[in-house]
């Protein structure tokens, strides 16, 4: 991982292609907590309309660690890595000093969230781990399913199966 105050960051595209220091708002996430602001701009800089820039790499293995660290697992962290990797195909190119640390936090998914203390998911947090945990194995199809359906919809699809 490239450190918080690396001048580097200042050189990644952000998802709208615009140069970003995304490692001041990364150190806000981590060191005073998440708020509606700080997730507002991660979804706005970070993956904008399943756009992704180089600077969204460089942020997947801190939002990793702030997964760890919480004493409760936020959604938006989550659904913020499994965007970032679901556009890795059309986006840029991971940079090269970024991939080892992009693709190890990516590969760790499985047995963060199996060790997670937090056990109590609503919905939202559990389609989202899920999600992470399929594209950690290589279940793209899955990883998007269960990304974008929620239960209800699911249910329903179920129904129309004739389960």
């Amino acid at each position: 991982m490239i450190p918080l105050d690396d001048a580097r960051w200042g050189q990644y595209r952000d998802a709208l292609g615009d140069t970003f220091e995304c490692g001041l708002m990364l150190r806000e996430l981590l060191s005073i907590g998440p708020s509606e602001a700080i997730w507002d701009q991660c979804w706005n800089r970070l993956v904008y309309q399943d756009a992704i820039g180089e600077v969204s790499y460089a942020a997947v293995p801190y939002l990793a660690n702030f997964v760890a660290q919480s004493a409760v697992i936020d959604w938006n962290a989550l659904a913020l890595i499994s965007a970032v990797e679901l556009a890795r195909p059309t986006g840029p190119d991971v940079p090269p000093e970024l991939a080892d640390a992009y693709f190890a936090a990516i590969d760790s998914l499985p047995a963060l969230l199996g060790n997670h203390p937090s056990r109590d998911w609503d919905e939202l947090t559990a389609r989202c781990a899920a999600s992470c945990i399929a594209l950690a194995r290589g279940q793209r199809q899955l990883g998007l399913l269960y990304a974008e359906m929620s239960a209800a919809e699911g249910a329903e699809w179920l129904d129309s199966q004739g389960e």
